[in-house]
């Protein structure tokens, strides 16, 4: 009896049996919680971690889209274009004239040039050796007509005469086979007077409208504080220039592309020129823009650079200070008259089979 009533205060409610269990046990309740919170931390931590380094980690090539930018509409855009389409003639004796053979893809020497213009379509051009005054290339164009003097290299001498708008396809590709293709042989004077001289826009012309918009090219960041391999979006605003259908059912032609860049005061960046196919065949790029005249406040082009693809060449233009007149009085010394006066070979394009 008394072994039984010891039995019964040893287990009494809520010890005994749960009471001998805690104390036997190897992994007590507030260790075991402790173990369990100390590894749910670790876990919240690798997460954490893992997560942190897809945050943090960055790809270079994405391209972003580079701000302020700024905002203009269509009379303010056409104003930075004032200065190529008013302008009535230009004279300069200060002009770098590099070429590009984009067949064989040899740039050619460059050479110092003097370049005359006069509205509507009047062009000479004169290219000579910059540290031996002899020739180059010497070129003229007015009224549809052109004629082209090759000096040098002297297995291309030729005197050329032929028509601007003409086709001469078939005769380049005659030089190709025959090997005796160059850039000087495609280059035409009338490419650069599109590149100065350009034409005003028809806005009071019923066939033609006009369009705005945005466009948005990727390129390399060139940004001091650019990452390797970055890039970005460059904005330009785009007008374009097109010829309406002239029947129901036809399609509208573009006929330009004028292109002002928004990361730099909206100035006039590229021109493009397409032909009846929709295709580009001059594109011009303008840049450095400097002060290449001291009478005349505005800023002019120091560098352009006319491509022509389908020619298969490319020329850069680089003017220096000075003796860039605007408006000059060319009615002397008759600059836009060009004679075969070196007996060079003669081939009239226009004639050729």
């Amino acid at each position: 009896m008394q072994a039984a009533n010891e039995m019964i205060q040893t287990v009494r409610p809520g010890q005994g049996i749960l009471q001998n269990s805690r104390q036997c046990s190897p992994f007590p309740r507030r260790r075991l919680a402790s173990v369990l919170s100390i590894s749910c931390l670790l876990v919240m931590l690798v997460l954490a971690s893992s997560c942190r380094s897809l945050l943090v980690r960055t790809d270079n090539t994405i391209p972003v889209l580079p701000v302020p930018l700024v905002e203009e509409n269509f009379d303010g855009l056409t104003a930075h274009l004032k200065q190529f389409t008013e302008m009535a003639a230009l004279r300069t004796s200060r002009v770098t004239l590099q070429f590009f053979d984009a067949r064989s893809l040899k740039r050619l020497p460059s050479g110092d040039a003097i370049l005359v213009l006069q509205r509507p379509d009047k062009i000479r051009l004169v290219i000579q050796a910059p540290t031996v005054s002899a020739k180059i290339a010497d070129m003229v164009s007015e009224a549809n007509h052109f004629k082209v003097a090759i000096y040098r290299p002297e297995e291309y001498r030729r005197f050329l005469s032929g028509t601007n708008d003409a086709d001469y396809s078939r005769m380049h590709n005659k030089l190709d086979k025959e090997k005796q293709q160059s850039a000087l042989i495609n280059a035409r004077p009338f490419h650069f007077t599109d590149a100065l001289l350009i034409r005003p826009l028809r806005l009071d012309d019923a066939r033609f409208a006009y369009s705005l918009e945005e466009a948005l090219l990727r390129e390399p960041d060139t940004r001091k504080d650019a990452k390797k391999g970055a890039q970005i979006l460059h904005s330009y605003y785009v007008i374009s220039e097109m010829e309406l259908a002239a029947q129901p059912g036809s399609l509208a032609r573009v006929r330009r592309r004028f292109w002002f860049d928004r990361t730099a005061q909206a100035q006039f960046a590229k021109q493009q020129v397409f032909d009846d196919r929709g295709q580009i065949t001059t594109e011009i790029e303008y840049a450095g823009y400097t002060k290449l005249n001291e009478e005349r406040n505005e800023l002019w082009p120091a560098m352009i650079t006319v491509s022509r693809p389908r020619d298969g060449y490319a020329a850069r233009l680089t003017f220096g200070g000075g003796n860039f007149e605007v408006n000059p009085n060319l009615s002397e010394n008759r600059p836009f008259v060009l004679e075969n006066t070196d007996k060079l070979p003669e081939t009239d394009l226009d004639k050729q089979p």
